[in-house]
């Protein structure tokens, strides 16, 4: 990915299957970090 827009790093925000799936080659990914408070039936995607 680095060689196809000059960019090394990246930060995706959506569904992480979709990302993965779609724009992330398999053999590129070296982390995936998530930290959200499991079940506190909360809504975080407030703008």
């Amino acid at each position: 990915m680095a060689g196809e827009t000059g960019w090394r790093n990246r930060l995706y925000f959506g569904d992480n299957l979709v990302i993965l799936r779609e724009h992330v080659r398999d053999e590129s990914v070296d982390l995936v970090y998530l930290d959200p408070p499991f079940n506190s039936n909360a809504t975080y995607n407030v703008l």
